[in-house]
């Protein structure tokens, strides 16, 4: 019997053209009803939450890819890296002249080449769209795209997440080192990179995975893990859905995650996540 449900946002609850699709908030309503919990677990920051999804009537919210857990407005459990661990990785990155984004709850933090990077992915998801959806995407979007590294040095931010890209003759180098200072929970090869010809990693504290804070909010809410379910798109999903008891992949989603998915659900703007509790009977 399922008790509980983990929600990705992008790509899975929410579409990146339409948003969050009417069927979802119906299918949240008729969990929650039948008193089974409804969990955000996003790799997001807090703050870049969108609030269609905050306005959500759930049950907790799993952010950061995993370092933090919040439940009925309270930060229930918080991870991030110390200091100087943030300053030691920060200096390797700046000296390979790489591309790189660090995460804190509430703030972003980027050096001018990831900036570059990012508004240019940014420009090319609102291609096809027209003027007033245009409007709408960048009024939603609150990343400030520029060097913001110097407000970092003066911030009490603490950072759970770096975000770095990788040139082809600097992955083999890259990928030997940074495993060591933390949790690797996404990586892309510079062939398949997420931004075309560079490679990309997301690094976060070591046992600080998506994953790992299902299994912590499950101890503490007296829920065993076979009877929790999961909905994922990316490659940061795999750890969530080999934890959950079952594991539900967005067939457009990504091809390694679907290798460990349980089943497969229609995207976001064809109701996967209704049609499919409705399919296992979940819900009617």
């Amino acid at each position: 019997m399922v008790k509980a449900i983990f929600l990705d946002i992008d790509g899975t609850l929410r579409d990146e053209c339409s948003g969050v699709p009417q069927s979802a908030y119906t299918a949240v309503r008729m969990c929650r009803e039948r008193g089974i919990r409804i969990l955000i677990c996003t790799g997001r920051n807090l703050a870049s939450i969108q609030e269609e999804i905050l306005s959500m009537d759930t049950d907790g919210i799993i952010a950061g890819g995993g370092c933090l857990i919040a439940e009925n407005g309270y930060v229930q459990k918080e991870s991030y890296f110390q200091k100087p661990e943030t300053e030691r990785i920060q200096e390797y990155l700046l000296t390979r002249e790489l591309p790189f984004a660090m995460e804190s709850q509430e703030r972003i933090f980027m050096n001018m080449a990831a900036a570059v990077l990012l508004r240019q992915d940014f420009i090319g998801k609102l291609k096809g769209l027209g003027a007033e959806e245009i409007r709408k995407r960048e009024k939603e979007n609150s990343i400030p795209y520029e060097d913001t590294l110097k407000e970092y040095m003066h911030s009490p931010d603490h950072i759970h997440k770096f975000c770095l890209w990788c040139r082809p003759e600097d992955w083999e180098a890259v990928c030997a080192t940074v495993p060591g200072w933390g949790a690797v929970v996404q990586q892309s090869a510079p062939t398949d990179g997420k931004i075309r010809k560079w490679g990309y990693l997301e690094l976060q504290p070591a046992g600080c995975t998506k994953g790992q804070a299902i299994r912590w909010w499950c101890r503490r809410n007296g829920i065993r893990l076979e009877d929790t379910m999961s909905f994922g798109d990316g490659k940061n999903d795999v750890d969530m859905i080999r934890t959950t008891g079952i594991g539900v992949a967005m067939e457009d989603g990504d091809e390694e995650l679907k290798q460990w998915a349980d089943s497969l659900c229609r995207p976001a703007a064809r109701d996967g996540i209704y049609r499919e509790l409705v399919r296992r009977g979940i819900i009617e």
